[in-house]
């Protein structure tokens, strides 16, 4: 449970982050709904892609798409973060 309050608070920060740099901004974000923050994620990946389609100004969103990917993964109670740490540990 630990872990999904820490990658609640840094979506909740990386979301405030990128709002605040974006000049249109995002809805709410609910960080406890699977559903919203699938939503979420594909609104900003669609966001990014017409960005580098049409050369539009809006901030980064890698660090917002990781940080809503890693809740969803905690949400269906996966910790990649956890999984990375052991794979690096057998080699």
């Amino acid at each position: 449970m630990e872990r999904i309050r820490e990658a609640q608070a840094h979506l909740v920060k990386e979301f405030e982050i990128y709002n605040n740099a974006s000049a249109k901004k995002l809805p709410p974000i609910d960080i406890d709904c699977p559903e919203n923050l699938e939503t979420m994620l594909e609104f900003v990946t669609r966001r990014e892609s017409l960005k580098q389609a049409k050369k539009l100004s809006s901030p980064p969103a890698a660090k917002l798409k990781s940080a809503i990917a890693d809740t969803l993964l905690l949400l269906d109670n996966f910790d990649i973060k956890l999984s990375k740490e052991k794979g690096a540990s057998e080699k």
